[in-house]
């Protein structure tokens, strides 16, 4: 997509030989190149003289053509114009004017020297008007976006989804939460960078893959995007999921700026959407910005600059007590109850807070400043300083049964600073360098919006364990919860440019140093079973968290170091002047150090029982089957050490036909980028550091009392039983020692072709995936199994053939000295296929458009849904939950159509009136057929995957089961070809999908004069969802319940035959005429506006 150029001759007609240079894409890299191969009379010009100038900046880079004819320029700046002269006495010079160069690649610039002068304006990168796609370093998949592409792009919430999305193969999985994915990988694997230094969450915690709810860095900002999924380049460090690099403007000799304004209300320019409902997320959204870029010498230093604020004017909470006007209200909670329990709180020493009135408004700012250095002509530099704050409060949120006052609030206080120096060397005429170095610091604190730390409490109004009830007081998982991440990497690349080969090496290096503090309950919490109690500090429960004896906060929370080694050596051989290939070798050495705190019961075998100090095992089982012991092995597995060798080959070849045609691909081994949170879990969760109390109790004399010092509770009396032993248990969570990143086999085959009509390109393009490394948990500690169910999958409650609940104990034989063991492996099985055909219309001053069609279907063993261990390893669908089973995976897209439509016209003077349209339609998200309870004695609800009954007399219906409802059971079955085809057998993960899913956005610009010359302003409009403003029933995204599960009946036992007792009772299952219906899926809405229509006006003045 990157902005074509007219071709107009000058003097005399040029021959261009098309891509044939040697040009090797670059990888982990902000700037671009040229090379070519110059001839005169059919024969390799040796000596000429090439001068590449940056018009804008007057940045000049030389080079000259060795013996074969050949020239190649790095480090060139991204964009343009370039003008390009290339001379030798004898046998003329020529000048290509108006190159631009699009992010991580090389234009290929050939001439055929005539012994006159030439000059070719206007040229576009290739020989081919229309596309840049025709060059020789044109051998992986990726996409590349311009500032002119950018600006041409609806961006209908500034986002960086907005951007990605104009990849055929990375498709936006979830609007609501913003996960994109490409070729069904974990949105986790995608990497983002922005200057070289990575831009994405460096934790691990964040769905949209950013370490913040808005963009990191402001669009306004940003020069150029590549977007990949298969960069065979071995510098590339990172590359299982989608590779996302960008690059920011920079100064040049003119100055240029500009200011912008960008508004959104609720009210007038939020649609309904289905529900019929106002959005309530937010009043008004507002950003506000301003971009500076010049010289400060002219010709040698530049300086680029940006600043914006965005905020979200929240309504505050929409829950009140039940005599007051919020929109919702609590059942059972007067207001004169409420002041009650707030004036009793303030009498404790509590703050309470309120019920509505403090600010909850999301701010943001972000500011950027950028020089760059042109040294000489052979060396330049260029330093960038970068920073993010954020704050977003979240409001706990209420029910019908229970208010959360402010002070159970918490705000999210993040910021996000980063550094990046980078240097482009030409040492020679063979050998040049590309070297960096960044610092990066990620600062996260969830902390109380109001009121201070203090300890949770729940008071109730009914006297009971249940019922109507307040909370107030630090949120639990609030009291102990900082995240700190300091970065620092460096990159060094040398090329080497001899004849027919560019040979490159070089290393890389990444330090990430975490600090991850996560305690709950460390404050303490409370609940009160009256307002009365709560007075007189008599409280029905207190839990309380702290570091067990000789442990500090130190040892609860995760800090490691994990550091991360890559040497590469490559060679681009132009074999031919058709054929280009590329191979080489990556090596990558993860360190971690230190170890996770050691636990010593869980490393003893199997059978030993005792008190170890830090912790105990127990001597007596539960029942004589219970597993007693350790697990034989210790805790305090990494990835160190754990080193992947990538071999890599790629190639192009020029079919040679009359029209640009060219034959692509490659296969090589990649890495992902691992979510520092999976290797932090085995730290947070050692099973040793950590004491818990529980006084589940009425509060009796003996018991301490309660105290409203967030750090001065009152630890229960009596000796304190170490983990393991008496009522306590330890969770941890371990990595395999021999754990290795998660890494695929990538294979490409692609073709391009332009056709003869509008320069329209023709791409078809074949990804194939298969995983080497992907990740599998497990947990050790669900005890042996205790029978196995009608259609032999294992069950592990105490009584197999009753009915799940509290009088049948799940997990019966598991350890009792241990909670979950979640264990972290590698599993080799999960593959993606896909296929892309697409046709592209470049810009050419008036319009452009794009059409591409992908197919894909991809697998996994383990969606990794969670930065918590226990959660990645229960939130899915299964037979059998530590199985290495594959199945669909739950970002598996298999059709997806997208469309792109650009249209600009000056009406009045130099003044353009744009109008651009964007279309992406794609099947709905995957979701499983589950039973929805605990159908396998696990403890876990809605997980095991359903039996589909082969038809009447297969189960056996619970008492409460009505024959219409059974009859529509069926009937039901027969209609639903999704559940129909597993008739007799559980139906597999996610084998069923919601509906296809539709959005149409669109943006109109118009350009008017400005106060002075040269100056212009601009009034844009996009328009988010238009198909929902025209039906609100039109672009939807319905979605299964997390983790993408629906329920089809529940098991009530099993009977003395062998058959399933199905109850379908629950109201989730009927509808209100008594026909069976399983719940509807979801229209998700809790982040973003998504699934209604939504306008954003923007006002901009540049100059």
């Amino acid at each position: 997509m990157t902005q074509p150029r007219r071709l107009r001759m000058s003097k005399l007609t040029l021959g261009l030989v098309a891509a044939l240079a040697a040009a090797p894409v670059f990888a982990q890299s902000t700037s671009s190149g040229i090379g070519g191969v110059v001839t005169h009379n059919g024969q390799p010009v040796a000596g000429a003289e090439v001068t590449i100038t940056h018009v804008e900046s007057g940045t000049v880079s030389r080079a000259s053509t060795d013996a074969s004819g050949r020239y190649n320029a790095r480090g060139l700046r991204v964009g343009g114009p370039y003008n390009v002269t290339i001379t030798k006495s004898g046998d003329g010079t020529q000048t290509q004017e108006g190159i631009y160069l699009g992010l991580d690649q090389v234009a290929s610039v050939n001439a055929q020297l005539t012994g006159d002068v030439a000059t070719l304006e206007s040229m576009q990168v290739t020989a081919s008007r229309g596309s840049e796609a025709f060059t020789s370093d044109n051998k992986g998949v990726s996409t590349n976006l311009s500032r002119g592409d950018l600006d041409r792009t609806p961006m209908p919430d500034r986002s960086i989804q907005n951007v990605v999305r104009s990849d055929p193969r990375v498709v936006v999985t979830d609007r609501d939460r913003g996960a994109f994915s490409a070729m069904g990988q974990n949105n986790r694997y995608n990497s983002i960078t922005v200057d070289t230094i990575s831009a994405g969450d460096p934790f691990g915690l964040n769905d949209n893959g950013l370490p913040t709810k808005g963009t990191p860095i402001s669009q306004d900002a940003i020069e150029s995007y590549n977007i990949s999924t298969a960069n065979f380049d071995v510098a590339t460090r990172r590359g299982v999921g989608a590779w996302v690099n960008a690059v920011t403007k920079s100064g040049t000799n003119d100055f240029h700026g500009s200011a912008y304004y960008v508004y959104q209300n609720a009210d007038d320019m939020i649609g309904k959407g289905k529900t019929d409902a106002k959005w309530t997320g937010y009043t008004k959204d507002t950003t506000k910005g301003a971009t500076l870029g010049g010289p400060i010498l002219k010709d040698k230093l530049f300086f680029f600059a940006s600043y914006e604020e965005s905020e979200k004017t929240s309504p505050g909470a929409i829950w009140g007590t039940s005599d007051s006007s919020a929109t919702n209200k609590v059942t059972g909670l007067t207001t004169a109850q409420l002041q009650q329990i707030t004036s009793t709180a303030e009498s404790l020493g509590l703050s309470p807070g309120d019920d509505g009135s403090t600010s909850t408004n999301i701010e943001s700012k972000r500011y950027l400043a950028k020089l760059d250095w042109n040294i000489s002509d052979y060396h330049r530099a260029s330093l960038r300083f970068s920073r993010t704050e954020e704050d977003e409060p979240i409001i706990t949120a209420s029910s019908s049964t229970q208010l959360k006052l402010s002070s159970n609030w918490y705000v999210l206080n993040k910021t996000n600073t980063s550094y990046a120096l980078s240097f482009y060397d030409d040492w020679s005429e063979k050998f040049s360098t590309e070297a960096s170095v960044g610092y990066s610091k990620f600062e996260q604190d969830r902390a109380p919006l109001v009121g201070g730390y203090q300890p949770e409490v729940t008071v109730r109004t009914s006297g009971a364990d249940t019922g109507t009830s307040v909370l107030l007081g630090t949120d639990f998982s609030s009291q102990a919860n900082v995240l700190s991440v300091k970065s620092w990497n460096a990159y060094f690349a040398g090329s080497w440019f001899l004849g027919d080969h560019v040979v490159k090496a070089g290393v890389d290096y990444q330090q990430d140093e975490v600090y991850n503090l996560f305690l709950q309950r460390y404050n303490g919490t409370y609940a009160f079973n009256s307002i009365a109690d709560f007075a007189s500090g008599t409280y029905r429960r207190y839990q309380l968290s702290q570091p067990a004896a000789g442990y500090t906060l130190d040892n609860v929370a995760a800090i490691f170091k994990m550091k991360q080694y890559g040497l590469f050596l490559q060679d681009t051989w132009q074999a031919t002047d058709r054929l280009s290939i590329q191979y080489g070798l990556r090596y990558d050495m993860p360190k971690v150090d230190p170890l996770p705190t050691y636990n010593p019961c869980f490393a003893a075998d199997a059978g030993v029982t005792g008190n170890f100090g830090a912790c105990g095992l127990r001597a007596t089982p539960a029942n004589a089957n219970a597993s007693v012991g350790g697990f034989g092995f210790p805790n305090t597995g990494t990835i160190d050490g754990n080193s992947v060798l990538q071999p890599r080959f790629s190639f192009n070849y020029d079919l040679g036909t009359e029209r640009p045609t060219q034959l692509r691909g490659g296969a090589g081994l990649f890495i992902s980028n691992t979510p520092a949170v999976w290797v932090g879990n085995p730290y947070s969760n050692n099973g040793v550091a950590v004491t818990t109390y529980d006084v589940n109790r009425r509060k009796t004399a003996a018991d301490p009392a309660f105290s409203a010092d967030p750090f001065g509770q009152n630890v229960p009396g009596g000796t304190v039983t170490p983990p393991g032993l008496g009522s306590s248990s330890m969770t941890v969570n371990v990595v395999d020692p021999n754990f290795k990143l998660p890494a695929v086999y990538k294979y490409t085959l692609g073709l391009d072709h332009q056709l003869p009509w509008q320069d329209l390109v023709f791409t078809a393009e074949y990804q194939h995936l298969d995983v080497d490394k992907g990740i599998l948990y497990q947990d050790l500690n669900m005890g042996a199994p205790t029978g196995t169910l009608p259609d032999g999958r294992n069950t592990y409650a105490r009584f197999p053939t009753q009915a799940p609940g509290s009088a049948n104990t799940a997990n019966w034989n598991k350890n009792a000295s241990f909670s979950n063991v979640i264990y972290l492996t590698n599993t080799d099985k999960g593959k993606s296929d896909n296929f892309t055909v697409s046709l592209k219309k470049p810009f050419d001053g008036t319009w452009s458009a794009m059409l591409a069609y992908t197919y894909s279907r991809a697998t996994e063993v383990n969606p990794g849904t969670s930065s918590v261990a226990y959660s990645s390893y229960q939130n899915r669908a299964w037979y059998n939950p530590s199985d290495d089973a594959e199945g669909i995976s739950n970002y598996s897209i298999p059709n997806r159509i997208i469309a792109q439509l650009s249209w600009e016209h000056k009406f009045f003077g130099d003044y353009a009136t744009r109008v651009s349209a964007f279309y992406d339609g794609h099947s709905g998200a995957p979701y499983s057929w589950v039973f929805g309870n605990d159908a396998q004695g696990l403890g876990l609800s809605g997980r095991s995957l359903a039996y589909v009954p082969s038809g009447p007399g297969d189960v056996v219906w619970a008492n409460a089961t009505s024959q219409q409802l059974s009859s529509s059971f069926w009937e039901y079955i027969g209609k639903h070809p999704e559940l129909a085809r597993y008739k007799g057998d559980v139906a597999e993960r996610n084998s069923s999908r919601a509906p296809w899913v539709n959005q149409l956005d669109m943006s109109f610009s118009q350009e008017i004069p400005g106060f002075a010359k040269g100056h212009k302003g601009e009034i844009r409009l996009d328009m988010f969802n238009v198909l929902n403003m025209l039906n609100k029933d039109w672009g939807v995204e319905r979605r299964a319940d997390f983790p993408l599960v629906r329920n089809l009946a529940n098991v009530a036992g099993v009977t003395a035959d062998g058959k399933y007792i199905y109850d379908i009772s629950s109201t989730s299952l009927y509808n209100r005429n008594g026909t069976y219906a399983p719940t509807d899926l979801a229209i998700n809405e809790t982040q973003n506006p998504s699934q209604r229509w939504s306008l954003l006006l923007t006002l901009r003045y540049t100059f």
